[in-house]
């Protein structure tokens, strides 16, 4: 489903390009073109924008940088080196906002590109859980699965039904890192609105 060509349009997603106004909005043009295309490409309605990623990790005992690795979609990637393992794997976490709302019975898929730089000892893979979420109480999730990634990178899939509306001010991406000491690498990710009652089987292999 998901070409590689269509993933490494730009390296906006990690890199903010400090130039004249005219570059930057010739930038700009260049995402907003690139964001058509991958739409075109993808099942659904593309609700987030993989060029324009604003990551963040919360927690302590961390530390994240954008980083240049082989094999990446553009070769930039957003690592998180996780110092100590928690109690909670959301006690390191990186949290990115929704920008569109979802409503009760909306099928929503996520792709991301991710891997693990540097697993837990004694271990081959790093372990995370991925959600979308509400960033309220009681933090109910329209999707929400436990990965276990490989060294080389690959684009994983999750999916879900909304069991009520979610507002996008009240939502957030989320990436629980904190289960275990380890290195981790993401790339683009892509969330998609599948409509109401949707199949998402045939997109998650």
């Amino acid at each position: 489903m998901f070409k590689r060509a269509f993933i490494t349009t730009s390296c906006a997603a990690f890199v903010a390009i400090a130039t004249t106004p005219s570059a930057m909005a010739q930038d700009d043009a260049a995402i907003q073109e690139a964001l058509v295309a991958l739409d075109a490409q993808l099942p659904g309605k593309l609700i987030n924008n993989p060029y324009d990623i604003q990551w963040r990790t919360d927690g302590s005992d961390k530390k994240d940088a954008v980083v240049k690795s082989e094999g990446a979609p553009g070769g930039m990637a957003y690592q998180v080196r996780v110092k100590k393992a928690k109690r909670n794997a959301w006690d390191t976490a990186t949290r990115i906002p929704m920008t569109e709302n979802v409503e009760k019975g909306d099928v929503i898929l996520m792709s991301f590109w991710a891997r693990t730089e540097k697993p837990p000892k004694g271990s081959e893979t790093g372990d995370i859980l991925v959600a979308i979420q509400r960033n309220v109480e009681p933090y109910d999730s329209i999707l929400e699965k436990r990965f276990d990634l490989g060294t080389e990178w690959k684009l994983h899939h999750i999916s879900g039904t909304a069991s009520r509306d979610y507002s996008a001010e009240k939502s957030q991406i989320v990436f629980n890192l904190a289960k275990a000491k380890q290195t981790l690498e993401f790339g683009q990710f892509y969330v998609m609105n599948l409509g109401e009652g949707a199949d998402a089987s045939p997109y998650m292999k």
